[in-house]
């Protein structure tokens, strides 16, 4: 059976540290074979990381998938959290990765999931003759809408998590504003607050039941993890507005396979659309399922991603 694979734990057969500049080393882990053609897999967030089993929509056996996780984020290590760790820092970063594991920086394979689309997007506007294929999982533009989309207008569909989570802030602050100086602050209950509501509110966009958990405890990868997506939101991504669509002419002509669920309350699916509609060489497949990710969505992304690298080696 096809996901046979998919179910077994994955070892990394090469791990370690690269020192990228600004005090930040990046952790990096190779998956699958040594001598099998590159991916480059983007994890999501900001402030998420990479870990082993994301190789595993992958043929281990065929490629060699490159992880890492991005500045300050899993087992990264910094010294300045936000010290020039933005999208394009990361990019460059990536680079910096391939030359140390002396991978030919040509007919490269980029995958992302959610704002790791983001990334394999503008990586591939950057160094567009680097690219070969692009496969991508819940699409992320990182445009002020998008960003709109998830502090105001999705509480239409969840008016009463917005106002409890307003409720934890002062009188004269908006959202944003308020939970960034929680999450930045040094008090720890300031900071259990805004991971426990403005930290987890992305997460319960498509739930029919919707809740904000208690913390049992604060850990710093978790914090540190929230105060790089917060900080990116209130930056808007550190990216010029639709930069992606408007450099889109450089990369159009890149095969890319696009899947995402129909109902993804975190980043709806016009923006895979208006990707596809931009991209005349790709194909979209519209999963019917609910969620950011749901197992639907990860079967069909995993046919769908092993059939579109076939029909192209």
């Amino acid at each position: 059976m096809f996901f046979k694979w998919f179910k077994k734990e994955i070892k990394p057969f090469n791990e370690g540290w690269l020192d990228v500049g600004d005090g930040h080393q990046l952790h990096y882990m190779e998956c699958g074979n040594p001598k099998g053609k590159p991916i480059i897999r983007f994890h999501g967030g900001p402030g998420s990381s990479a870990n082993p089993k994301q190789a595993s929509v992958f043929d281990l056996a065929k490629y060699r998938v490159v992880l890492f996780s991005q500045r300050g984020c899993g087992k990264s290590k910094y010294t300045d959290l936000l010290k020039n760790n933005n999208p394009m820092t990361t990019v460059e970063d990536t680079v910096k990765l391939l030359n140390h594991l002396e991978i030919p920086l040509k007919d490269l394979t980029l995958a992302g999931v959610s704002y790791g689309t983001t990334l394999a997007l503008l990586f591939a506007e950057k160094h567009p003759e680097m690219v070969k294929m692009l496969l991508l999982n819940a699409v992320f533009l990182g445009r002020k809408e998008d960003l709109v989309w998830t502090d105001e207008i999705s509480q239409i569909f969840y008016p009463d998590l917005m106002d409890e989570m307003k409720s934890k802030l002062n009188s004269d602050e908006e959202l944003l504003d308020g939970y960034h100086r929680m999450i930045m602050s040094d008090s720890y209950e300031q900071i259990k607050t805004a991971l426990q509501y403005y930290g987890s509110y992305e997460m319960n966009l498509g739930s029919l039941t919707p809740q904000f958990k208690p913390l049992k405890a604060v850990y710093d990868d978790r914090v540190a993890g929230s105060r790089i997506f917060i900080d990116h939101e209130k930056n808007n991504m550190y990216l010029e507005d639709n930069v992606i669509l408007n450099n889109i002419d450089k990369i159009k002509h890149i095969p890319t396979m696009i899947v995402h669920n129909r109902l993804d309350m975190t980043c709806p699916v016009q923006q895979a659309y208006e990707l596809h509609k931009a991209m005349p060489n790709s194909k979209l497949v519209i999963v019917p399922d609910i969620g950011h990710g749901s197992e639907k969505l990860k079967k069909e992304m995993i046919y769908q991603f092993k059939k579109f690298i076939k029909e192209r080696e």
